[in-house]
């Protein structure tokens, strides 16, 4: 396998940019982009998330202890090796335009700011789709342990989806749907216009989609959507354990179009758990669905 080492994780910004202007020159030339993945890995030796990092998630995100950092806060500052691997020229799927469509992340143990991390990101595999291709990113942080010896941290799959293109040939049905009953809600989260800028500030993920309506349209979409990681931070905001030890999951659905109230309800499971679940009560749509759950010992 090739390995590809950094020593710090790439501006998404940069990625993005990088990103467009080679989807751009392959409709020029017509270029056909390989139909497999890369047999290739991302590394990053020696990140340190800054202190700084930590301040502007409290300010525009929610609470956070240096010594502990939320799951999602890691991810906003680990998934710049991921983004390196999917902007290769050589990566089937073209980055514009991937649709995020679920994050599973175990978090082991507790990732501290400013200390030394180890940060792999690779691809494991494409799926088919009945919209088209998706493809799961594997990103794993290791750091001292609590012995002090070298240990895996956090690990997070993310799967991202490419539309209407089958590279398989393999077009699964599209799955039923069952009518969507909204429950009794035991939270409202209200986003206002800015909250994609807001957010994009603290995860440096500044894709068009989220920062204004008129650069949303651009892409196809009614208007600014809330990143699906806010939605994913907001879920655990609160309720990750001290210690790390959990597991969550989200999957996406309809997109929470700004400005927006979006009504949730967190519901206990008998083995600790908790289910969670996000709507537009108006339009009686699903936003997400997930679940965070202890990690057995």
């Amino acid at each position: 396998m090739q390995t590809t080492q950094l020593s710090a994780p790439p501006s998404l910004g940069r990625l993005y940019v990088r990103a467009a202007g080679r989807a751009a020159a392959d409709a020029v030339v017509r270029r056909r982009r390989p139909r497999d993945l890369p047999d290739r890995q991302v590394v990053v030796t020696g990140h340190r998330i800054p202190a700084e990092a930590v301040t502007a998630w409290r300010g525009a995100v929610g609470s956070a202890d240096p010594a502990d950092l939320p799951s999602v806060l890691v991810h906003t500052q680990v998934f710049g090796a991921a983004m390196e691997l999917m902007a290769d020229p050589e990566f089937p799927l073209p980055l514009p335009g991937l649709v995020h469509l679920s994050n599973t992340v175990l978090h082991h143990r507790p990732v501290p700011a400013e200390t030394a991390l180890r940060v792999t990101a690779r691809a494991v595999g494409l799926v088919p789709h009945h919209a088209g291709t998706a493809v799961d990113v594997v990103v794993t942080v290791e750091g001292p342990g609590d012995d002090g010896e070298e240990a895996l941290l956090w690990e997070g799959v993310s799967r991202y989806l490419a539309k209407g293109l089958h590279l398989s040939g393999l077009r699964p049905e599209r799955p039923a749907r069952p009518d969507f009953v909204p429950p009794t809600p035991t939270a409202q989260w209200r986003f206002g216009t800015g909250a994609g800028r807001r957010y994009a500030g603290v995860s440096g993920d500044w894709n068009p989609i989220h920062l204004t309506s008129v650069s949303a349209r651009l892409f196809g979409m009614k208007g600014a959507i809330a990143h699906g990681m806010f939605l994913a931070a907001r879920m655990l905001e609160g309720r990750e354990p001290a210690g790390a030890g959990f597991r969550w999951h989200i999957d996406f659905e309809a997109p929470v179009v700004l400005p927006t109230t979006v009504a949730v309800r967190y519901e206990p499971r008998p083995d600790g758990g908790t289910r969670v679940c996000g709507w537009d009560a108006r339009r009686r749509r699903p936003h997400f669905s997930g679940e965070i759950t202890p990690l057995e010992s």
